[in-house]
């Protein structure tokens, strides 16, 4: 199986690092020729698809697969029709990739389904959340306390050409699961928790989440299921929520690859989600059957003697990554750390029979690597907590 991934940032680094655990070959296509994801894959090219679709379809004909690894919606156009003609199964669905980048799109199909979502501005008070509609991630995402913060956030989210999304500031620990469909029905993958950084960037994923009752994990796979078969999801498609007291609320749902989660599924559990994504795609859709064990995955950044976790976005910086067993005595690391260097980026991830091996495997490593190269500060961001 040779799989072609257009896209070489964080999204192409995970979909080659989930294809080299399932033994795929790989082929990174990005504009840049010193794309993160380029080092870490077995060939790529440096190729704009737009501007040279005879190259493209050309490179697509020698591959069994593609997977989009951008965001950019022309790019995401271009590619599907370029998989058409090139008569290669694409592992994306434009369709849902559109309802779900629009927050308020994906807002009106969650209700429609009646389920369960935040509280809307102004019924919900404060604390709120504003967020943009269009953005991924943390971009434009701001807590509020008055007035005047909600203002100033809107007029920034203005400023990047989208519309506002307010609502209730929901606290909890911030719960994700896939689901991978073929266009018929869905099948619900694996429960993660996100962990966010002061800016709402993911800077950690932990598989599984312990605390997390059978009944509230049912209830997350059922939303999940219910969302992707409305939309006839051929593809993968994640939604994230926040198991509060109140029970679960639905953040956000995502049909694209996602860039953290399936890395901590598969060292956790086993189960390879690109790999029942393309199986998927062969009309081969099967439930997931996870094995028992724990993982943590967690981002770190060194800059001027400080260590800290920080979220993807700031991990985004890396340079030349490899993949390294045993570094520290972490299970694996994606990085581009060398000793001596004044800065660099790291990936660790960290598995154990339980998620309390798997933590304490992560502190030892961690303290290692204080230690290994005289670190004296580290910072472990966190948001703001509301009282």
């Amino acid at each position: 199986m040779k799989l072609a991934i257009v896209g070489g940032l964080l999204q192409g680094i995970e979909a080659v690092y989930l294809a080299k655990k399932a033994g795929y070959e790989t082929l990174v296509i990005d504009r840049r020729a010193a794309a993160p994801a380029t080092f870490i894959a077995d060939e790529s090219v440096a190729l704009d698809i737009q501007q040279e679709p005879a190259k493209t379809k050309k490179l697509l004909a020698d591959c069994d697969a593609v997977i989009p690894a951008n965001e950019n919606l022309e790019t995401l156009i271009a590619l599907a029709e370029l998989s058409k003609e090139a008569e290669i199964n694409l592992l994306f669905d434009l369709n849902a990739y559109q309802i779900s980048s629009s927050k308020i799109l994906s807002n009106r199909l969650i209700n429609d389904l009646h389920l369960p979502l935040p509280q809307p501005w102004p019924a919900c008070g404060f604390p709120a959340i504003v967020k943009p509609s269009g953005q991924s991630g943390s971009i434009g995402v701001k807590k509020v306390m008055s007035d005047e913060e909600i203002t100033a956030a809107i007029a920034a989210i203005h400023q990047l050409g989208d519309q506002e999304i307010i609502q209730e500031y929901v606290a909890g620990p911030n719960v994700s699961i896939e689901m991978i469909g073929d266009g018929q029905r869905a099948e619900a993958m694996v429960v993660t928790e996100v962990v966010l950084d002061d800016h709402y960037d993911c800077k950690m994923v932990r598989c599984p989440l312990p605390q997390m009752e059978p009944a509230a994990h049912k209830a997350l796979a059922e939303y999940g299921r219910a969302l992707a078969e409305a939309v006839s999801l051929k593809g993968i498609m994640d939604l994230e929520a926040i198991y509060s007291p109140k029970g679960l609320k639905i953040l956000e749902i995502d049909a694209r690859l996602p860039s953290q989660t399936p890395a901590a599924v598969v060292n956790a559990t086993g189960v390879n989600l690109l790999q029942h994504l393309v199986e998927a795609a062969q009309g081969r859709l099967s439930a997931p059957q996870p094995t028992d064990g724990a993982a943590i995955y967690e981002h770190l950044a060194f800059d001027n003697g400080v260590l800290r976790s920080c979220g993807e976005k700031t991990f985004a910086a890396v340079k030349a990554p490899r993949l390294e067993q045993g570094l520290f005595g972490a299970s694996e690391m994606i990085t581009d750390y060398e000793a001596g260097k004044s800065s660099w980026r790291a990936t660790m991830i960290n598995t154990g029979k339980t998620p309390a091996a798997a933590w304490q495997k992560r502190q030892n490593c961690l303290e290692r690597l204080l230690q290994e190269n005289d670190i004296k500060q580290y910072i472990d961001p966190v948001p703001e907590v509301v009282t």
